[in-house]
């Protein structure tokens, strides 16, 4: 998927420059829209740097891919997260940016006719603009990155479910395999439904979930696994606020009840805010807090 990322790359800056690469796309659209190519875009700045905070800070909480390197048994091989995440993260976004530029300059052009939706941007430039093989390549990949995705999401969903909740609320359920497979049933009904009624576009949605995921976990896993002074108190707190908050505002503001002032979203108050909490609570109750940590995750910090 990485191959073929890089690929389709250099396939869009061909075809939307018109054989001059980026330069022809960026004269192109930028005589047609000025703005688009602006240090910040067509978002306000605020918005604009937010949303690059909650992106670049949410990257530390994803637990599809998190959980994973907290199931190596070497704890010395965490130290290569930020780098395999950064260059991952690198690569996919590459297909995103040259397929957005180039179908913006092939749409000005009159190449292609204007898009009816902009999730049929990269399924459009694929399967006109790029050969056939290095089309099966990428919906191939994506559908596997989507399949691996789900996978994780939902065994996670599952688990804390019939495991964790029913363990910290002192409860024990009596067929764990049964009820974590209906779970997992639910689960996936629920985020198809979801997906379905909110009419939303594939990328909202998906600011939406790392959004979430990011001012939930991002404290407590980013910070309090590398501070000694982080408490429980602190991390519960802060994984609540960050919980309430983005599904509070968001759902008002699906519901049109309320929104934050232009340039203001919701995930990137919502991360501040459970960062100050997970702060706050933490000096307020760090007393013996050193003596709360296990052998085990002591000498993962002590790393």
């Amino acid at each position: 998927m990485a191959l073929a990322s890089v690929l389709v790359f250099l396939f869009a800056l061909q075809v939307g420059g018109g054989g001059d690469g980026l330069a022809g796309i960026s004269r192109t659209v930028s005589d047609a829209d000025p703005l688009f190519f602006g240090p910040w875009g067509k978002l306000p700045p605020m918005a604009a740097l937010s949303l690059f905070f909650v992106f670049g800070m949410g990257s530390l909480a994803q637990p599809h891919v998190v959980h994973k390197f907290y199931m190596l048994r070497d704890p010395r091989r965490l130290k290569w997260y930020p780098l395999l995440m950064s260059v991952a993260l690198m690569m996919t976004l590459l297909l995103y940016f040259a397929v957005g530029i180039a179908m913006k300059a092939l749409v000005v052009r009159g190449v292609v006719p204007p898009l009816t939706s902009p999730d049929s941007a990269t399924p459009m430039f694929l399967l006109n603009f790029t050969p056939v093989l290095l089309a099966a390549l990428v919906f191939a990949g994506v559908a596997a990155a989507i399949m691996s995705t789900m996978n994780s999401f939902m065994s996670i969903g599952a688990a804390a479910i019939t495991h964790d909740l029913p363990k910290a609320l002192g409860r024990k359920v009596s067929n764990e395999l049964l009820q974590g497979r209906i779970s997992t049933v639910v689960i996936s009904v629920l985020a198809a439904l979801l997906a379905q009624v909110s009419g939303t576009l594939v990328a909202f949605l998906g600011i939406f979930g790392w959004g979430l995921f990011a001012s939930t976990l991002v404290p407590s896993l980013a910070i309090g696994l590398n501070w000694p002074g982080a408490t429980r108190a602190g991390a519960i707190a802060s994984i609540g606020t960050g919980l309430t908050v983005t599904l509070v505002f968001e759902t008002l503001a699906y519901f049109k009840a309320y929104s934050f002032p232009a340039g203001v979203t919701v995930s990137g108050a919502a991360l501040v805010l459970s960062f100050l909490v997970f702060f706050g609570v933490s000096c307020l109750t760090r007393d013996g807090a050193g003596a709360e940590i296990d052998a085990d995750v002591r000498m993962v910090m002590d790393l």
